[in-house]
């Protein structure tokens, strides 16, 4: 995430998506907050001048030019174990990291282990849901934001989204390792997307049909729930997939 041009030096200039992030955590009690894949440092910033105790971790911590007052700020490659004692942190963010992993179940697991008992954790990826991006699947082959395939030759692991995913593919993620979804929001509703609004009632009663084919009782009351949450506003026609959930109190 980049700063936009005219911002000050020492504060980049908060994202979209990171005025949304603060929105879905305002009125939290300062507490140990850890952020990954931090970028230009904007949203660490702020955790910390709202009073948060917060750590960052990223692959490239020389592109942080927050002011770093009350911040620790160290390198690490989220495809490894998470630098962290277990039940460190009240409050984890992850902006648009998930997709560049190629270990995302154990990246789940190491979010678990390092968050506290009723920890949030606020988690997002660009939503290749959104029915203008199933749309460009059906044509191309390809999801929106992941629009042809990463190079077999060079690795970039600021850029490539090897392992976009779909709603359910995340909430499996992040619900086998004891983090719950609580709440799917997005920053950006795709006008795009909403062009295809008089799709949704169909998409709606087909998914709806073939997810109940389930046999386990208890998979069908979460397929119930994910076919739902496909059909929110949010995931429908937005451009990131946002999610927050809690960690169950035990792992």
């Amino acid at each position: 995430m980049s700063s936009k041009a005219g911002s000050v030096p020492g504060r980049p200039e908060l994202s979209r998506l990171e005025r949304k992030v603060l929105k879905l955590i305002d009125g939290l009690h300062s507490c140990r907050a850890l952020e990954l894949t931090p970028g230009r440092g904007a949203l660490t910033a702020e955790l910390a001048r709202r009073g948060h105790r917060v750590n960052a971790l990223d692959i490239a911590p020389e592109n942080f030019s927050a002011d770093k007052t009350n911040i620790r700020l160290a390198a690490g490659n989220l495809d490894d174990p998470l630098p962290y004692a277990d039940n460190s942190f009240e409050l984890v963010v992850c902006c648009e990291g998930i997709e560049h992993l190629e270990r995302q179940y154990e990246f789940a697991r190491e979010l678990a282990r390092v968050m506290a008992p009723g920890a949030m954790l606020v988690i997002t990826t660009p939503n290749i849901n959104n029915v203008a991006s199933r749309l460009r699947f059906l044509l191309t082959g390809f999801f929106s934001l992941a629009v042809r395939p990463s190079s077999e030759f060079e690795r970039n692991r600021y850029i490539e989204h090897i392992y976009p995913l779909t709603f359910w593919q995340f909430r499996h993620i992040l619900h086998t390792a004891g983090l719950k979804i609580e709440l799917v929001d997005t920053d950006h509703i795709r006008r795009s997307a909403l062009i295809l609004a008089p799709l949704w009632p169909l998409s709606r009663l087909l998914t709806g049909r073939k997810l109940a084919g389930e046999q386990d009782p208890r998979q069908r009351g979460a397929n119930r729930e994910i076919c739902s949450q496909l059909h929110t506003p949010a995931l429908f026609f937005g451009r990131t997939m946002i999610a927050v959930a809690r960690r169950n109190g035990k792992i």
